[in-house]
């Protein structure tokens, strides 16, 4: 098995590679943004005859314009966005940034891939592969994400340190580096003698004793919140109770987040027995288990997708049926209905896409069409926009830094063309992007 500190100065000198790629950027300065529909986060609603002054890296004040004094009009480099809809910059709390799956004709998508990825195409095409979706995410409006897993050892820490360290352009990052699962992790059929594979991409559970030494391992690599899998599809092992206790227990001794891969009710039940902080996917959840959910503030990070991409996969996986669509479809549509439940059941959601099958989209559509896919489930837009800000925020472990339009928050803000208010479609049309009080899309 290779080092993982090989590893990550591995994917670093890669990384500078891609100095030439980075987006020239301003020195932070003074600006004075003028929005057109401001949206309040905190309280969900659209304003007008709002702006917003950024100083350095921070948000300095939120004001109606009239209060606007002299001096900060001629002090500061105007941004004129008022004929726009202005909001926090986007937040996905589920990607995996250097992690492809393609979908094959007359089949599914299928873990199989990862096994290929692990075995042909090799840490340095992961890494580049990972360095231009993390762009592409930014210049879409997308300024943070947690990402959680499917990195290799540790490439998604390499690849923070590089967004960090001004060498590659990206967002904000929360990474869990190798997630910790049962037996197998989540590769199917691999004989024996070929599980050291396995270990590639998952710290692999042996009893809770183990369970808090594999909290350690991550958090001494860099990892800044902890990704389980309480259950192991395709495979069909679990984590027990107590190692679920065990690690989270750790976790939370040194400050960080738990969040868990759950697709059925007894993995998401389980996983929140455990004491963890999120679950990721919840596909099947009966009402007990959503109801307990709210009652100890477990956020839900639902990964729906919406008609667009279901009908793409459908399409693609199986082109010659045509009920293939229609199919798949009613799935989505239950997918609307479990979100609709969990809302009502005041289960608190933030957006995460899960966004690593390849559709022939461009980098980064995905992920915002998850936001879609909600108000398409019947969540009002403002809702939506909650759960990809302010809520995103309170899952990634950042909700006094970035979320919200207010003074001293991160100045990570977008603006988008058309009426956001009654269409969320206008999600697509990115016109201004600053991420840290640095304009990157004007």
């Amino acid at each position: 098995m290779l080092n993982p500190l090989f590893m990550k100065k591995c994917f670093f000198g890669l990384l500078l590679l891609l100095s030439g790629m980075v987006m020239a950027q301003n020195p932070h300065t003074t600006y004075l943004i003028k929005a057109g529909k401001l949206f309040d986060s905190e309280t969900g609603e659209f304003k007008t005859g709002m702006v917003i002054l950024v100083k350095d890296q921070r948000i300095e004040a939120v004001k109606p314009e009239q209060e606007v004094t002299e001096a900060e009009k001629s002090g500061y480099t105007v941004v004129d966005l008022s004929s726009y809809a202005v909001l926090p910059g986007l937040i996905d709390a589920h990607t995996h940034l250097l992690y492809r799956e393609v979908i094959h004709p007359g089949n599914t998508v299928q873990s199989m891939d990862l096994i290929k990825e692990l075995t042909t195409e090799g840490d340095a095409y992961r890494a580049l592969y990972g360095a231009a979706r993390a762009k592409a995410y930014l210049l879409a409006g997308i300024t943070a994400v947690q990402d959680l897993g499917n990195s290799g050892q540790y490439g998604d820490i390499a690849l923070r340190r590089a967004i960090n360290e001004g060498l590659a352009p990206g967002p904000r990052m929360r990474c869990a580096g190798r997630g910790l699962a049962s037996e197998g992790g989540q590769l199917p059929g691999l004989i024996y003698k070929h599980r050291d594979i396995v270990d590639d991409e998952y710290r692999i559970i042996k009893g809770p004793e183990d369970a808090i030494q594999a909290v350690r391992e991550n958090i001494t690599q860099g990892a800044d919140v902890i990704k389980i899998y309480a259950n192991n599809t395709p495979n069909n092992t679990m984590l027990s109770v107590d190692e679920i206790k065990a690690i989270v227990g750790e976790a939370h001794r040194y400050g960080l987040r738990v969040t868990a891969h759950a697709t059925d009710n007894k993995a998401v039940y389980n996983a929140v027995i455990g004491g963890v902080d999120g679950i990721e996917h919840g596909y099947s959840m009966d009402d007990t288990t959503m109801q307990l959910m709210a009652r100890k503030g477990t956020i839900l990070v639902p990964t729906d997708g919406d008609s667009v991409t279901f009908v793409r996969y459908a399409q693609i996986a199986n082109p010659d049926d045509k009920s293939a669509a229609a199919n798949v479809m009613g799935f989505r549509r239950y997918l609307g209905s479990r979100l609709r439940a969990a809302i009502r059941d005041g289960v608190m959601v933030a957006a995460g896409s899960d966004d690593y099958v390849d559709f022939k989209l461009p980098f980064s559509e995905p992920s915002k069409r998850t936001l879609i896919g909600y108000a398409e489930s019947g969540v009002p837009i403002p809702r939506v926009l909650q759960f990809a800000t302010i809520n995103g925020s309170r899952q990634l472990n950042w909700s006094r830094e970035i979320g919200v339009l207010k003074r001293g928050y991160y100045a990570d803000i977008i603006a988008v063309d058309g009426d956001l208010d009654t269409d969320i479609h206008a999600i697509l049309k990115v016109h201004f992007v600053m991420k840290g009080g640095q304009v990157v899309v004007q």
